[in-house]
Order: structure tokens, then sequence, then C-alpha cells
């Protein structure tokens, strides 16, 4: 009996008779293989009681009825087993896993494992179904990259690219809790690489921005979140004698240049700013936030007061220095110092004072006025 040459069906001879019979068996091969619906790959051992339909892809073993079927699909019909060859490319339904698979290679594999490239796919979902505002969508507790080399084609290199259409869009990662947005980096709205921020995914503040032309970073806010006894922003460095620890560059060519302010909450209160000549270190002086001028009194009196002295810190004993002790300064000029004598911190480390003694140039200035006073009135008496 001659039969077609992929699914081996029957052929219908020139003046045949019963053909019907031949017509019949080629119908019952079709209704195995068309839309294939295998209850079990890899078995070996025949069902007890087969049901009409019931198809099997049989193992390399296979017993009973089923014996020297190795690797044919067995499918029960008209109360017998009918047994076909399946090829490379033939497709079911596993009703075991509820899975499709694939014949490849003389076995039955995952369509999943077996398929090579996806095109044009409108949306897909990973253990989860397709969310319609959502091309991709992806419920899991991990998931890997990893780059390509070796055996597989590549370089050994990975590199994820997220790309908007215009300056004025958005590229971008958020980061949720409860569906509820609490941080976004990217580009988001414009070319300027962003962290933004938020504590209710609805009103966000820009936590850092850097610069696409320069490269300058640019920090909102710095806030260590550290206990007022210790910081409550710091910036730490490792530098060598020679190399600074931070640089502030100023671009501009002319002019003087603040290049850091310092406020108190609204109101300013002075500014380390630079010039082509030099760093002025300056604090509010304005007129307009000052009040009740008045003269310094007894400044000879309280300069005499002061103890200038030569000492040497814990820490550099070797080493002279000149100056002043901040608790005696804070007696006669308390503006220059700030702490207290002997402070300490909630842990019991120390609480060094400190003393700006800029601030003792008022005094000194004054001192200087009252000696030049004194020393014209000395001359007009010699003459």
């Amino acid at each position: 009996m001659s039969r077609t040459a992929r699914l081996a069906l029957p052929l219908i001879a020139a003046g045949q008779a019963q053909k019907h019979v031949t017509h019949n068996e080629a119908l019952a091969a079709l209704d195995g293989i068309v839309q294939m619906r295998l209850l079990e790959t890899e078995r070996n051992a025949p069902p007890a009681a087969p049901a009409e339909g019931d198809a099997y892809a049989l193992g390399a073993s296979p017993a009973g009825v089923w014996a020297g079927r190795a690797g044919a699909v067995a499918v029960f019909s008209g109360g017998a087993w009918r047994f076909m060859t399946p090829q490379d490319g033939w497709t079911a339904w596993r009703a075991s896993d509820a899975r499709i698979v694939v014949r490849t290679a003389g076995v039955w594999a995952p369509l999943g494992r077996v398929l090579q490239e996806i095109g044009d796919v409108q949306a897909l979902g990973v253990g989860t179904g397709i969310d319609p505002g959502n091309t991709l969508s992806v419920r899991a507790r991990s998931v890997l990259f990893a780059a390509r080399g070796g055996a597989a084609p590549g370089d050994g290199d990975l590199r994820m690219t997220i790309n908007k259409s215009a300056v004025g869009g958005t590229a971008s990662v958020v980061y949720q809790t409860g569906w509820s947005g609490r941080a976004e980096i990217g580009l988001a709205g414009e070319d300027a690489w962003s962290l933004k921020v938020s504590a209710d995914g609805a009103q966000w503040r820009t936590a850092l921005v850097a610069d696409p032309a320069t490269g300058a970073v640019r920090i909102d806010r710095l806030v260590s979140g550290r206990p007022v006894s210790t910081f409550a922003a710091r910036i730490e460095a490792g530098f060598a004698p020679g190399t600074p620890a931070l640089a502030l560059i100023d671009g501009s060519t002319t002019g003087t240049t603040p290049a850091v302010l310092f406020q108190r909450g609204a109101t300013p209160a002075g500014a380390i700013s630079v010039s082509a000549t030099g760093t002025l270190y300056g604090t509010t002086s304005d007129h307009r936030v000052k009040t009740d001028v008045a003269p310094l009194a007894t400044p000879l009196e309280r300069v005499a007061r002061l103890r200038p002295c030569s000492f040497a810190f814990s820490s550099e004993r070797d080493r002279r220095r000149e100056g002043f002790i901040a608790h005696e300064v804070a007696e006669i000029v308390p503006e220059a110092v700030t702490g207290e004598k002997d402070a300490v911190d909630g842990e019991g480390r120390p609480v060094l004072q400190t003393l700006d003694a800029t601030r003792l140039l008022p005094l000194l200035t004054a001192c200087v006025q009252e000696l030049a006073v004194k020393v014209a009135a000395l001359e007009r008496r010699g003459h």
C-alpha cells in the first residue's frame, strides 16, 4: 500500500475495493496527530483501562502491548493501540504538566526550551498574567542577566540599554513599595541623569543630578541621618600630603565668585569666595542686619586680660605652636569661641571647643585706635 511521505498516511489506489477502510485508517491517524494531546511523554507501561483517544509518547523501554515501539506515539483508537513514528517538529499539548512540547532531536522538549527567537511579541507575562499597561510583566523572586562568552557567542560583556525618543521624554527605573513610588533613577524629563525620591509616591524630591555636558554632580541635600551628637552631614576622603581632599574650581575669569555659601535657615551667614588673585573668607557684616551699634568698651583692659601662649597639641608633642586657650578667650570675647569647656557628648566623647581668631580683630583694632589717640596726645605734649 502506498503512503504519504511525511505522515505515512495510506493512499487509496485506483480501482481499490473497500476504499472506506483505507480512508478511515487515514482519518484515524490524522485524529491522533492533528491538535495532538499527549497524556504523558516517556511512558513505558501501557495503562490498564485506556479511554478512546488517549495518546502517549513512549519511552526507551516500552513493555506489554507497547513492546518494541520505543519512541513511538501510541493512540488508543477503535479499541486498539495505533502507533505512529513522530518526526522532529511535531508539537503536542502534554496534559501531565500542562505544557506545549516539541519533538526535537528524538525527544519531547518544552516549547520554551526549543525556541531560539521570538519576534514582535505584543505582550508577555513571566510568572504572572499579561498587564495591559506593561508590555513585559515579571513576577519572580530574583532575575539574572549574565554576559555571554566562552562557548556561547559573545565577548563576555553585558550592557542594558534604556532608550527614549526625545530630550523631554523619560528613560528611567522606578522603585516602589506596595505599588507606590519611592525612588526613580535615570533620565526623567531631561538628559541629565538624576536620582529622585518620594515618601508617598506623589511628591518627589531630586536628590542627585549629573550634568551630561560637564559631568558635574549636584547634590540638592546632603544629610547623613546621624544623631545630632555626632554629625548632621559629613564627607570622608582619604588623601596623601600634597593631594587635596576636595577641590572647588571656579570656571569664571572675572570678578569674585562665592564658592561656598553658609546660611542659618533662610538668613545668609557668610561665604568663601574666590577671585583671580585669592580667596576671601567672609562672614555676614551688612549694616542692614545690624542694630544697636555702639563703640567697644575698655578695649585695652580686655586685651590685657588675654593670655597668648606657646603650646603643643597632644597629638604633636614635638611641635610648638602659638595661640590661645579657647575657654580663657571665651571669658573676654565670647563670640570668638564655640562650645563649652570640658563638654562631652552622649557617649562620653570630648566635644572640643574651637576658636575663630578673626573675632579678635575688632577688639585689637579698638586698642590700636585708643593707643593712637594716646600717642598723639603724648606727641603734642612733647612739642
